[in-house]
């Protein structure tokens, strides 16, 4: 599925002024549309309709779930490294699109955090946010949202990492991590970080364990996901997350998802 209308001139190329293109991952059958771009090259589709006087377009995978192969795959064949995330959000497409016309370094002194007059609205102010996601769009996207409710934010790009900056003493408050990322995944991050917790809480503690020491070395962990079935739900509770929001994700439902584990010491 091309979701750009074609401009096309008289020798059959685009013409110039047409920057992309977006490529249905499944537009001809199930994961049909990964080798699109290595296909065009070949000559299986016509080229005519996807060049301009500098080459083939940019294109880019549209898709509603991505696994790390076919991340691989995708970028092997020819599409940009910007993957959008269906159901489309205003945010997601808006920095992917940013990204894939280099745009968003230009705009991010734009971000303010929201103005809001209730106590409970700024639970995230001053915050340390770890997001882990090896999508560029995915940390852009979270860390903006985050930073405009004030939180700090730092990104990752992978578990191994995640378990790194995550090692006692941090100052992290709490992680978004997402669960699907080559090397090592979000459950196998998680539960390494919660081994670590506990070996750390069992030197400490001396058998004297109470709430008060769980919560010193429990920091709250969501995984990020398209994959919302109960299978999964369940595996982010078994290997120790706190919750899970879905992606492509809105501003708010980061805000919303974050914001108990804090309201309750600020309502005290």
């Amino acid at each position: 599925m091309v979701l750009v209308p074609f401009h096309v001139v008289a020798n059959g190329s685009v013409k110039d002024g047409i920057d992309m293109v977006l490529i249905e991952k499944d537009a001809w059958g199930p994961g049909t549309g990964i080798l699109f771009p290595s296909q065009v090259r070949v000559g299986l589709f016509p080229r005519g309709p996807f060049l301009q006087s500098k080459g083939l377009l940019k294109m880019i995978l549209l898709a509603t779930s991505l696994t790390a192969e076919e991340t691989q795959k995708a970028k092997a064949a020819g599409f940009a490294e910007t993957v959008i995330l269906k159901p489309l959000r205003a945010s997601m497409l808006a920095v992917c699109l940013q990204l894939a016309l280099g745009f968003c370094n230009r705009r991010e002194h734009l971000r303010e955090p929201l103005k809001t007059s209730s106590p409970l609205s700024n639970v995230l102010s001053g915050k340390s946010i770890l997001v882990v996601d090896d999508n560029i769009v995915n940390r852009r996207v979270a860390a903006g949202a985050l930073k405009k409710y004030g939180a700090n934010v730092i990104c990752t790009d992978s578990g191994k990492s995640a378990i790194s900056m995550l090692r006692q003493p941090h100052n992290f408050n709490a992680c978004f991590m997402d669960v699907q990322m080559p090397e090592m995944d979000g459950f196998e991050a998680t539960r390494q970080i919660r081994a670590a917790e506990l070996a750390n809480m069992d030197c400490t503690s001396n058998g004297g364990e109470t709430l008060a020491t769980k919560n010193r070395w429990h920091v709250p962990i969501l995984a990020m996901t398209a994959d919302v079935i109960q299978a999964t739900h369940e595996e982010c509770l078994r290997c120790g997350m706190d919750g899970y929001v879905s992606k492509p994700f809105e501003e708010e439902q980061l805000y919303k998802a974050l914001a108990p584990f804090f309201e309750e010491s600020l309502v005290r």
